[in-house]
């Protein structure tokens, strides 16, 4: 018999046996399947594959071995961390930039404009895996759609610098601390931070949040369980902290050089 352990996420019960997980379904399994055997053939190795489904319709992937973190604790904010998380990110735009979707796909984000690749949708550390202290992978493709790269990017670059507000139990630095992380975060990954970025920030924190909230209105526990537990007051006063210390990083990323730490 495959022993069994169980994850309980912020969203899914997840259960690996052996060397597959089986995660509960959405309707946007059959895209985000042809999505990640796109991934794959185009060179990115880095997501887990796609196996089919289990007798009780779970999705069943193949288990990416490491270790994953809601939040990075201080001894894995490094530079090198952070530089493999970027790379990686753009090898998975890079190879995404080619993935047709199909008229019936179904996202459970909608498609934004201009559409360069299909973004993960959720790239924060809970959903890398880390070994010897760098990421080597991504997990839960749930959220990925079709957008512009910054729209991922900005995401990214909100949860690894972390841009957080110092009331977010999350938050970790200095306005011009995270400011430097979110610039090698960008330089890592092949652009120049700009105001784009960080104007991204607030407009895809506020995109998450009428997300949570519609989708808590629906009926959806997991939304409902995150606004019990007050996750729309953390954002809401991020999206206040990004826009009061706007020119203040901006400053900053201009003088930031390509490795300041």
């Amino acid at each position: 018999m495959v022993d069994e352990t169980v994850f309980q996420g912020g969203v899914n019960t997840v259960r690996r046996r052996g060397d597959r997980v089986h995660r509960p379904v959405t309707a946007a399994a059959p895209a985000i399947h042809r999505l990640l055997r796109h991934l794959r053939a185009a060179g990115f190795d880095a997501a887990p594959e796609p196996l089919g489904y289990d007798d009780e319709g779970n999705e069943v992937l193949s288990y990416l071995d490491g270790d994953v973190h809601n939040a990075l604790p201080a001894e894995l904010r490094t530079p090198e961390l952070l530089a493999s998380a970027a790379t990686l990110l753009r090898r998975c735009h890079d190879a995404s930039a080619t993935f047709v979707p199909e008229p019936d796909d179904r996202w459970q984000l909608p498609p934004r404009s201009p559409v360069e690749v299909v973004c993960h949708g959720d790239l924060a550390p809970y959903n890398c895996v880390v070994r010897a202290g760098r990421v080597v992978g991504f997990i839960d493709f749930d959220n990925a759609h079709p957008a512009p790269r910054v729209w991922d990017l900005a995401y990214a670059v909100y949860r690894f610098a972390p841009l957080h507000a110092p009331t977010n139990p999350d938050s970790a630095g200095t306005p011009e601390e995270q400011a430097q992380r979110a610039a090698a975060f960008c330089r890592a990954y092949g652009i120049a931070p700009r105001a784009e970025l960080l104007d991204t920030v607030v407009d895809r924190l506020t995109a998450l949040l009428a997300t949570l909230r519609g989708r808590a209105e629906a009926g959806d526990a997991a939304s409902q369980a995150h606004i019990a537990a007050g996750h729309p007051a953390l954002y809401e006063e991020d999206i206040r902290y990004v826009r009061a210390q706007r020119d203040r990083l901006l400053h900053v990323f201009a003088a930031a050089p390509d490795h300041p730490w």
